[in-house]
């Protein structure tokens, strides 16, 4: 599973909007954009706020993206 494909899933698992998403990251809903159609790498602090945002919300984060 790809980073994008993460965030999708993280996405629709919550049923939440990318806005809404973006706002929990504290991030720009560009970002997030951006993000699942994978023309952005994030950096790594906001890898980080993404998984903590999925750990608060129990979302298993896979191996192969740690």
């Amino acid at each position: 599973m790809t980073f994008a494909e993460f965030v999708i899933s993280v996405r629709k698992k919550l049923n939440i909007s990318q806005k809404q998403l973006a706002e929990a990251v504290n991030v720009s809903y560009s970002t997030i954009n951006r993000w699942e159609n994978g023309h952005v790498v994030p950096s790594n602090l906001a890898v980080k706020s993404f998984y903590d945002f999925c750990e608060n919300a129990f979302i298993d984060i896979p191996d192969g993206l740690l």
